[in-house]
């Protein structure tokens, strides 16, 4: 499965002709609830809670390219179809909740080619970029 090749299939089915509305408009559509949060060393994450659609929580205190960039990267993990990263542990004595992440390399080139085809879609992107300043064009 090529990742910019699904990113741009996802604009096609859900017809995204906006580029400054991606990807908060894509996970709206797709049904994913996004949530912000603080962390020390997570940019975002998507939590899966049976029965119910997916939450993807985003770090607000990171500057925003980085918030969309990851927040496209996780949509990315998604519509991919990665298994989870993350597993949530209790400590039956303690009562206390551990996480462990376990990071695959290849997964995340993927989720992170799905995410600059998804923000920076060759075809939007040539449609839109002699309009703007190489500054103007980062901030859209």
């Amino acid at each position: 499965m090529n990742p910019a090749v699904e990113a741009r299939k996802l604009l096609e089915r859900l017809e995204i002709s906006d580029i400054s509305s991606l990807p908060e408009e894509a996970a709206r559509r797709l049904g994913v609830e996004i949530v912000e949060g603080t962390a020390d060393t997570v940019d975002a994450m998507i939590v899966h809670v049976l029965s119910q659609r997916p939450v993807i929580a985003v770090n607000k205190n990171r500057p925003l390219y980085r918030r969309r960039f990851s927040l496209a990267h996780e949509l990315g993990h998604l519509v991919l179809k990665h298994e989870s990263s993350v597993s949530f542990l209790s400590k039956p004595l303690s009562g206390t909740l551990s996480i462990s992440v376990r990071h695959d390399a290849h997964l995340e080139r993927e989720a992170n080619a799905f995410a600059a085809e998804l923000l920076m879609p060759k075809v939007m992107l040539a449609r839109e970029a002699h309009k703007f300043t190489l500054k103007e064009l980062s901030r859209r």
